[in-house]
């Protein structure tokens, strides 16, 4: 047998299918949090990381970590809330819930907050996000993308046909949005898709870490998702996504 031949055989003996296979993401952030509920969502205000929970509004909070996950404090806040999201325009903290509502968080410390859109989105699992311009909120509610002006509330466009999760648990009712992509989850497949701000496909992103559909938030330039706490302590896993 000619070296050649014998040369091909190893090196396809080597490269065994499992080694084509793209590897899964790694996080470059994890820290545990307990919600009491569900761990929902996160932001950032570039200073710290701001964490809300759902699924009963009287055992409501919000968590304020370092950015380098270390707990600060837990304030209560009697709301079911779904996202919570950070406007760089006003310096506030808003949160989208389950009763279709919009607030702005007046004061942390005391769990207080006003209402600023109600009922501007029809679905009430919806985990809603904001441009990091403060301009635009978007929502994505199994597969068509909703984009609204979130100084009037006016809905400005609407795209269809993205990828998401089975179900609102895996992710068919929740978005992310950085500066220039937006990221859909399918918590079943472990899978992140990223689109454009014109909601046009650019790829898919697996990762080993984390499958809560909820969760999928932007903030401080990581990509999070959470593996569920479910009444006990959960993990967040922030993921770097070129």
């Amino acid at each position: 047998m000619k070296k050649s031949a014998i040369s091909l055989i190893l090196i396809l003996i080597v490269i065994s299918p499992v080694s084509l296979l793209a590897q899964d993401l790694n996080p470059v952030l994890t820290f545990k949090e307990d919600p009491k509920t569900h761990n929902m969502h996160i932001c950032s205000d570039g200073k710290f990381f701001y964490t809300v929970n759902g699924g009963k509004a009287e055992e409501g909070q919000i968590g304020k970590y370092s950015l380098s996950g270390n707990l600060i404090a837990f304030y209560p806040m009697e709301l079911d809330m779904r996202s919570v999201m950070y406007n760089k325009k006003d310096k506030s903290l808003y949160i989208n819930c389950y009763d279709k509502n919009i607030y702005r968080i007046t004061d942390l410390e005391n769990g207080t907050y006003q209402l600023v859109y109600e009922g501007i989105y029809s679905n009430e699992q919806a985990c809603l996000a904001l441009s990091p311009n403060g301009k635009y909120l978007y929502e994505q509610d199994n597969g068509t993308l909703m984009v609204y002006d979130f100084k009037t509330g006016k809905l400005k466009n609407t795209f269809y046909g993205l990828k998401h999760g089975d179900d609102f648990i895996s992710g068919s009712n929740a978005i992310a949005a950085s500066k220039k992509k937006l990221y859909i989850f399918d918590g079943n497949a472990q899978s992140i898709f990223v689109y454009n701000l014109k909601g046009e496909y650019q790829k898919k992103v697996n990762i080993s870490k984390g499958s809560y559909g909820f969760s999928v938030s932007y903030a401080n330039g990581l990509v999070f998702i959470s593996e569920d706490g479910n009444y006990a302590t959960g993990t967040w896993y922030g993921y770097s996504i070129k």
